[in-house]
């Protein structure tokens, strides 16, 4: 990825992380990340729960959520390695592009949480 993709990629992802907030934008983001966690987190997550109580460890629904949590932090922890590693290697165009995914990791969270409050806000 060369450093001018690069710089037009994170200023589209600032705008969007900046549209996530507003209120009829990101009122629609806020409906769609939550479709996106019910069929993509939750039921996922409720069938790994049963199955995990019919063998017989009792597991709540918090737990879960930290769990995922936790796997969550985890790829953006390797993609920050990934990055760092290029980075030292000299590996210019390979450092943007982990770059780049471990920004667009930190702000996913973000924008589901600034479209979810903005969908609320904006509920009638």
């Amino acid at each position: 990825m060369t450093q001018r993709t690069f710089i037009i990629s994170l200023i589209l992802l600032a705008a969007a992380v900046a549209l996530s907030a507003t209120a009829f934008p990101g009122g629609m983001l806020g409906f769609l990340f939550a479709i996106g966690a019910t069929f993509f987190v939750a039921i996922p997550g409720a069938a790994i729960g049963d199955a995990l109580k019919q063998a017989g460890v009792p597991v709540t629904g918090m737990q879960l959520i930290w769990a995922l949590a936790g796997l969550y932090a985890l790829f953006a922890l390797v993609a920050a390695m990934q990055a760092w590693r290029r980075l030292r290697r000299g590996e210019m165009n390979e450092a943007r592009t982990a770059g780049l995914r471990l920004t667009l990791l930190l702000a996913l969270p973000l924008m589901a949480w600034l479209s979810t409050n903005a969908m609320v806000r904006a509920w009638p």
